[in-house]
């Protein structure tokens, strides 16, 4: 019997985008006046093991134009097919957005892992 083993196998297996403060929700990224509030991106990935360049990008779905690069990282480990590797990024500095969809595309060693949809959502000042 033979393996599986087509494509490239960098599968994003979890992701979540959430608000530092909870006081702004648990889902999305927080955005006041048209600018983001500092939010989280983790994701898990399964791939074989090595070290990668890993990426991601958040792209305007309607113009597929990307409004913001995730900060640039060295090399990854990544432990293998069989061990989920995590990886978090704390986005502090404040960047323009519109509430509204988006995507955010995942890429490992060059390649697109994944897409998924995030909401950009407005929130008023901080909640008492």
């Amino acid at each position: 019997m033979e393996a599986d083993v087509a494509g490239l196998q960098r599968k994003l297996m979890r992701t979540s985008v959430r608000p530092l403060d909870p006081a702004y929700g648990s889902d999305g990224i927080p955005v006041q006046n048209n600018r983001t509030l500092p939010f989280s991106v983790t994701r898990a990935w399964s791939a074989p093991a090595g070290r990668y360049l890993e990426r991601w990008f958040l792209v305007h779905p309607a113009t597929r134009t990307v409004v913001f690069e995730g900060p640039i990282r060295d090399e990854v480990l990544i432990w293998g097919l069989q061990a989920l590797s995590s990886l978090t990024d704390r986005l502090m500095n404040s960047f323009p957005l519109e509430p509204g969809p988006y995507l955010l595309v995942f890429a490992l060693g060059g390649h697109k892992g994944a897409e998924i949809e995030v909401e950009a959502v407005p929130v008023s000042g901080r909640p008492a």
